[in-house]
């Protein structure tokens, strides 16, 4: 049955190619137009024609099944492709990673221009990508309320907020 899919390829081509070269052999006449449909006509035959062969024979439920086993056969899987499971996971784990280290960049970057200290960031978030806990790291005293600053500009609640001053 696989030899008939075969064959039905190539004639496809095959009238494609024949095709091709008669569109641009035939000139603009009104023939043309009666040419075009009668290429039509053929393609139609062409296409239909495995269908045609499958329910002439006396038993078309066993040359379905062989149409479907032998396509279940001729694919080849990719299974690396397949199991992807891994890579999605390293994937969200380099995402979440990003995610932290760009909100904690920005942190760093507004709390700059706000206080002179040096400032360590360490961010927990969850799997919807929501801040679950921020830790300020602030190297010397400041009098700037930090942990109020952080709560309205990335609208995190306060008790999530941990600010160590002086460490």
């Amino acid at each position: 049955m696989s030899e008939v899919f075969r064959s039905w390829i190539s004639t496809i081509l095959g009238i494609g190619i024949i095709f091709t070269i008669i569109r641009i052999i035939t000139p603009n006449t009104k023939l043309k137009s009666y040419i075009y449909s009668l290429m039509g006509i053929v393609t139609i035959i062409v296409i239909l024609n495995p269908l045609v062969i499958i329910f002439r024979s006396d038993n078309i439920e066993s040359n379905v099944k062989d149409i479907m086993v032998n396509m279940n056969a001729d694919e080849t899987f990719n299974f690396d492709y397949l199991n992807l499971s891994g890579y999605e996971l390293a994937s969200q784990n380099n995402l979440k990673e990003a995610f932290r280290n760009n909100i904690a960049n920005d942190i760093k970057n507004k709390l700059g221009k706000n206080i002179d200290n040096e400032v360590e960031v360490s961010i927990d978030i969850t799997q919807e990508y929501e801040i679950d806990n921020i830790t300020i790291n602030l190297k010397g005293d400041t009098s700037f309320d930090v942990t109020s600053f952080i709560s309205i500009e990335y609208d995190v609640e306060k008790e999530k907020i941990q600010v160590i001053k002086g460490g």
